[in-house]
């Protein structure tokens, strides 16, 4: 697929089906990630992948009750989802390692909606972050987490502001 095709046609998704991912699949993604620029080439990013039901169940009822009712769709992205992403950082400068997660995470989802894999970046997430420290006895900084699947929907997409709109030439 034609790199602008993608940028231009990927979607939050936020509705999957149960069709299970291969782990080929998932490090494809995982791999894309960690080929993103980074900061002194500090590669600060961490994954914890979890497949397994009931964890991303007690992962979505933990944040559910942390959280008002417009993320609870979020609560269930993340117990339907087949696989789901915890991105954790080793921060030292905080900005540009934070900057340069996000590139890792936007090459995730970039190379997902290649592989015709549908995703979601949750910053919502961050609500329960003690908590999935302890579960997972991390002392790494939670960044995002990454909702992954099949889906069968196909959202239209979001108005954007032109480039008008938010660029100043000199």
């Amino acid at each position: 697929m034609e790199l602008t095709e993608v940028i231009k046609n990927r979607r939050s998704i936020r509705h999957f089906n149960n069709e299970k991912l291969s782990k080929e699949t998932i490090n494809k993604i995982l791999t894309s990630g960690i080929l993103a620029p980074s900061a002194k080439n500090r590669q600060p990013w961490n994954f914890i992948v979890i497949e397994n039901s009931d964890l991303k169940k007690e992962i979505g009822d933990l944040l559910e009750k942390k959280t008002t009712d417009e993320t609870n769709l979020t609560c269930e992205v993340i117990r339907e989802c087949q696989a789901l992403i915890l991105v954790y950082g080793d921060i030292e400068h905080e900005i540009f390692d934070v900057e340069s997660i996000g590139a890792c995470i936007e090459n995730m989802i970039l190379e997902a909606y290649n592989l015709n894999v549908g995703s979601l970046w949750i910053g919502f997430i961050l609500q329960i972050e003690e908590e999935l420290k302890k579960k997972f006895k991390t002392d790494k900084k939670l960044i995002a987490a990454v909702a992954l699947g099949y889906t069968n929907t196909n959202p239209k997409p979001r108005p954007r502001k032109t480039l008008e709109e938010c660029t100043k030439w000199y």
